[in-house]
């Protein structure tokens, strides 16, 4: 890329006339950067800029007032090193003419345990990091985010799941495992909850309109739902080998629909709902102060406990030896 069109793109201006007439590739990491390429002096410090030198860099854009004795580099003032990857970002989106689609939460994590044959990116963080997937993308591949405000600042016309795909649901084993049909494809009893079927099933038809290759073995990365089942001393045991789970979800808007769908296959009675202390979840349940608390819970009378926090460390509770506990709460 032409230096002076690196500087129009960002909304930079030219300090100097370098020597220097372009660029290969571009970087916000200094030890990423690889001779003739861009670097975007994210935190600004003297020490990456002087580490990206030392790697090649021909062009640095930057929003510090820096030093720039030196007339072979090209130094690109920017008023926001954030807006200035964005704005690359968005042009370079256009000009590769890469694939922007927005998913929902649960689809965004579907999408992972998939494994998917066409050239692709998952955009899920920072704008640095986005900036870094982004410019190393093949022309035409497919960036899938669950942030709309980001692809919002990097791509106007992404596109989004049809919320009309249908799927039919021939039969719910249980409240983890459905068959149905959707898109033309047969799914027996496969490890899903019915409540996510409809989010599956438009991502599918989302993939097969675009005549996009992947193959499914199962969801078990999406993280979502996630039972272990147990005895009523609460260790863990082979999945359906009892009839009590412990029932993990990390995102909160998920945790409350689950919460009230499985309402409608379990009685109350037989149902704990946990969140902890310090969420604004908007539902009934009760509240616990450490996941180490989950040891003391009487599971006699219970056969579901879904429980909002994170994987590791509940199941890392679970698997610790019991010690008594006065109360849960």
């Amino acid at each position: 890329m032409i230096i002076e069109n690196l500087a129009q793109i960002c909304s930079g201006h030219l300090l100097k006339e370098p020597l220097v007439k372009s660029v290969s590739s571009f970087t916000c990491k200094s030890d990423k950067v690889t001779s003739g390429g861009a670097f975007f002096a994210l935190k600004g410090t003297q020490e990456e800029i002087s580490q990206a030198l030392e790697n090649g860099a021909y062009a640095v854009i930057h929003e510090q007032n820096i030093q720039t004795d030196d007339n072979e580099t090209a130094w690109i003032k920017v008023d926001s090193i954030e807006k200035a990857m964005i704005r690359f970002m968005r042009f370079w989106v256009e000009t590769r003419e890469l694939n922007a689609v927005h998913l929902s939460v649960l689809q965004f994590d579907m999408l992972n345990s998939f494994k998917l044959q066409f050239k692709n990116a998952p955009l899920d963080g920072s704008v640095a990091e986005a900036f870094m997937t982004v410019a190393g993308l093949d022309a035409k591949s497919y960036i899938f985010s669950k942030n709309q405000e980001l692809l919002e600042q990097i791509s106007p016309q992404f596109e989004s799941m049809d919320e009309s795909s249908k799927a039919a649901v021939l039969q719910s084993h249980s409240i983890f495992k459905t068959t149905f049909v959707c898109a033309e494809s047969y799914f027996k009893e496969f490890m899903i909850p019915p409540l996510f079927v409809p989010n599956f099933a438009a991502l599918i038809a989302f993939l097969k309109k675009k005549s996009l290759d992947f193959k499914i073995d199962s969801l078990e990365k999406s993280g979502h739902f996630e039972p272990i089942f147990v005895n009523t001393a609460l260790e863990a045991r082979p999945f359906g080998s009892t009839h009590q789970a412990v029932i993990m979800e990390t995102d909160e808007r998920l945790f409350e629909k689950e919460a009230e769908w499985i309402k409608s296959y379990v009685s109350e009675e037989y149902l704990l709902i946990l969140a902890p202390h310090n969420t604004k979840v908007s539902i009934p349940c009760k509240r616990y102060t450490s996941v180490k608390s989950l040891q003391s819970i009487n599971i006699s009378s219970l056969r579901y406990i879904l429980v909002l926090g994170d994987k590791e460390e509940i199941t890392e509770a679970l698997e610790e030896p019991k010690c008594i506990q006065k109360t849960l709460f």
